[in-house]
């Protein structure tokens, strides 16, 4: 597919399947069953109204970072006490040797544009958040495209390190070292 969210979700799947069989486990939790409109429902919006920027961000990071797969990426790991998803997602990165700072800052500025934004009332920390994703500066629909693009990109390059090869949309995000 072309068309960023629709590509997101192919690759969401092929993704998974590709993880599993490297590690076993899936990378993200299977949504339940009354969460599963948010990746059924997953688009760019079609306006650009508030309303459905927020709702589609909400459905995203439900689908691509609350549903990390917690009880597996920290099996063997010593973790701080309160460590959640991205947290534990960072230590297992750190016990495999590898670093994605880019990547780890965009998943926990897309999880802040989530809080400050759709899941709270907006205000000086959504205010802040906005730059990060150029709101503002583009139409909604465009920003969340590109948070789709770097969401697709983020899946390429854990494939490419961890699994050995990646496809389409976006190139590698992140310093790797």
């Amino acid at each position: 597919p072309e068309k960023a969210d629709l590509f997101f979700k192919q690759r969401l799947i092929s993704f998974q399947e590709e993880w599993e069989k490297k590690f076993g486990w899936k990378l993200f939790n299977p949504l339940p069953k009354e969460d599963e409109h948010h990746l059924k429902t997953l688009r760019i919006p079609l306006t650009n109204e508030q309303k459905e920027f927020d709702e589609q961000v909400l459905s995203l990071v439900k689908v691509f970072i609350d549903s990390l797969n917690e009880k597996e990426l920290s099996k063997g790991l010593t973790m701080q006490n309160g460590a959640k998803g991205i947290d534990k997602f960072e230590a297992f990165l750190k016990a495999k040797n590898v670093r994605f700072r880019g990547m780890l800052e965009f998943l926990r500025d897309l999880q802040e544009l989530r809080s400050t934004g759709a899941a709270h009332l907006k205000g000086s920390k959504y205010e802040k958040i906005k730059a990060t994703f150029s709101i503002g500066q583009k139409d909604l629909s465009k920003v969340f495209e590109d948070i789709l693009i770097k969401s697709a990109t983020t899946m390429n390059s854990l494939e490419n390190h961890f699994i050995g090869r990646s496809r389409g949309l976006g190139e590698e995000i992140g310093d790797i070292s």
